[in-house]
């Protein structure tokens, strides 16, 4: 126990349980998986954030895998990864990892969002959905040439099939008799905040995966009984795969959701208040049947001063994400040739008004960026004008359709949400870094990446704001999940999408950045450290006009440039081209996210790590 946080520690959990046996009975497995769901609500109200839905809805699963079924050898990769907490908290009860550790999900050095290798009894780092049946499978194929005998379970949520490699995984799996590896699939009948028959559901699953050869299984996920049957049916010479009917948020009345509407499912990632948390865990200590863990926790709940009224948030500042969507909508309304279309991220984007609007050009992929950008490109040479939307890291996915889309020269604009080092929380698998490099490699894309929320409105404005206006080429525009932390204000101009903006004059030295973080954050650091610097801001990451970047930069002795993203292939590569051509004797420092990045439950700590913080651009400014 930790301060406002419950947790069954290691001493507690010992006096509940004794020394687990290595198969437990059925009868304390739900005891047990009620422990496991108290320790992973656990970790997620440390890090306030997580996905509760998914953890709860799996918990009983995993608790059943690791106490009753694998042996030593055997492996479980949980492919839906964001329901991490739930394998993390029975991992701390295997004993594998410490029960405090818990306690530092999402942290930098700490457990990480999505499982990950960083952490002990974790094979295989997950987060992007749809990819560990086929890395199973690779595994399960080694095994064999290693003549060593171990099974791999693989649990998936039945919204994860919407990524076509799953089927792409299982006609693998079948091919080559691989009956050591067993699909589960959590189907909790929920994605994001809807049903998954409200985005893109499979009529009859058990019949498509009939087809592709398997033997199917039924459980109650959410049953010990049902899933000790289910299990003992698997395996032999037969390809098994288990369908477990759940609950998302089951284990407690507070968070179960069996019916929700439209958009309402809002457990998913709604964090309790705290009141909620202590009603979740009345229900879950109930369901342990432990008196230690029951007297623990009343003494826990006496110690918890009441919570302090939550404060409103003064700031009026926008992100560039919101500013891209509310410019969306309004110029749907003069535009009838926008399409705009998603992949089950509608609310993270801020679409909902669009979608409940404009339905008819609004198109929801689901979990498919493949699908969703190949049918932007037919939608494109069928004479609209699409808008794709996902998180910046997702377009990794479909980086092959995006180039095919480019070379049928038709106008579709790619808007990479999320992007950058602000989406702190998530890790590795949902930040992007490398987006600008990525769409700056395909030949005619126009690659942006807006300071400000007046400049993406204004970019957007540019492209959609007449309905007869067209173009030949495609476009990525970089969007920020959060504003600015200091504001900072743009000298009035004509608006330019072919060159930089001077947010302030200066002499010699010239920080030349883009997006709002860096932006804000240089010019901070020139104000606080009475630095002669100026400070360029790019919203444009290539096809810069060449005159007037040179008239622009050749005042410099040194450009210090500064991307919130890898440092080969994206502005500084785009700067020193202009330099070198203008034979220019100017010297050129780049800094930028170069290494894989991380969870952290605050931004500044991704900021810090690449010395891209205040602080550390003051220092660059010194010359330290």
């Amino acid at each position: 126990m930790e301060g406002k946080i419950f947790l069954v520690d290691k001493t507690l959990f010992r006096k509940a349980f004794g020394k687990l046996p290595a198969k437990v009975s059925l009868t304390t497995l739900p005891r047990l998986a009620a422990v496991n769901r108290i320790n992973a609500l656990a970790a997620i109200k440390s890090a306030e954030h997580g996905w509760l839905g998914a953890t709860f809805s799996c918990a009983d699963i995993v608790t059943y895998l690791y106490f009753s079924v694998m042996r030593p050898d055997d492996i479980l990769i949980l492919s839906k990864g964001h329901a991490a907490p739930a394998q993390y908290a029975a991992l701390a009860a295997k004993g594998v990892i410490s029960f405090e550790s818990l306690l530092n999900y999402k942290t930098p050095e700490g457990l990480q969002a999505h499982t990950d290798m960083s952490t002990p009894g974790i094979v295989s780092n997950t987060g992007s959905l749809g990819q560990s049946l086929s890395k199973a499978a690779g595994m399960v194929m080694a095994s064999r040439l290693k003549k060593e005998t171990r099974r791999v379970f693989v649990i998936l949520g039945d919204g994860e099939l919407q990524e076509g490699q799953n089927f792409e995984a299982l006609m693998t799996i079948r091919k080559n008799r691989l009956t050591e590896l067993i699909p589960v699939i959590d189907r909790n009948k929920l994605q994001t905040d809807s049903a998954v028959k409200d985005i893109k559901d499979i009529d009859d699953l058990e019949k498509i995966l009939s087809g592709f050869g398997f033997k199917v299984i039924p459980a109650r996920g959410n049953d010990m009984k049902s899933l000790s049957k289910a299990f003992a049916s698997a395996g032999g010479k037969e390809n098994c795969v288990i369908i477990a009917d759940t609950v998302k948020g089951a284990g407690s009345s507070v968070t179960a959701m069996k019916n929700p509407s439209r958009r309402e499912a809002v457990w998913h990632s709604k964090l309790p208040s705290a009141e909620e948390y202590a009603r979740i865990l009345e229900e879950l200590v109930r369901s342990s049947g432990e008196a230690c863990i029951r007297e623990a926790f009343g003494r826990w709940k006496i110690s918890i001063p009441p919570a302090p009224p939550t404060a409103p948030s003064a700031s009026t500042a926008v992100s560039t994400r919101d500013a891209f969507a509310g410019e969306l909508l309004s110029l749907m309304q003069k535009n009838k040739k926008i399409i705009v279309l998603d992949a089950d991220l509608e609310k993270s984007m801020k679409l909902t008004p669009i979608a409940e609007q404009y339905g008819n050009r609004f198109v929801e992929s689901g979990i498919a960026e493949q699908d969703m950008a190949s049918a932007a490109g037919g939608f494109g040479l069928s004479g609209f004008l699409p808008v794709v939307n996902t998180y910046a890291s997702f377009f990794r996915r479909c980086f092959e359709q995006i180039y095919v889309n480019a070379t049928e020269k038709t106008p579709v604009i790619y808007a990479g949400s999320y992007s950058g080092l602000c989406y702190a929380t998530d890790g590795k698998t949902h930040q992007m870094t490398g987006d600008v490099p990525m769409m700056r490699s395909i030949h005619s894309m126009r690659v942006y990446d807006p300071f400000s929320a007046d400049e993406t409105r204004k970019l957007l404005r540019y492209y959609l704001g007449r309905a007869k206006k067209t173009w030949a080429y495609p476009v990525y525009i970089k969007l920020r999940r959060s504003p600015p932390d200091f504001p900072f204000k743009t000298p009035a101009r004509r608006f330019t999408i072919d060159c930089g903006v001077m947010l302030k004059e200066g002499k010699k030295v010239c920080l030349a950045v883009s997006g709002p973080h860096l932006a804000s954050y240089a010019m901070r650091a020139v104000k606080e450290s009475g630095s002669l610097a100026a400070v360029a801001a790019f919203s444009a990451q290539n096809y810069l006009n060449h005159k007037k970047i040179v008239r622009m930069l050749s005042p410099f002795k040194k450009i210090m440039v500064l991307e919130e993203g890898v440092t080969s292939g994206g502005l500084a590569d785009e700067i020193s081209c202009h330099v070198l051509k203008a034979g220019l004797n100017i010297k050129i420092l780049r800094r930028g996210a170069d290494g894989f990045t991380f969870s952290a439950r605050d931004k500044k700590a991704l900021f810090e790590k690449f010395s891209l913080d205040v602080r550390s651009i003051k220092k660059l400014l010194e010359g330290k």
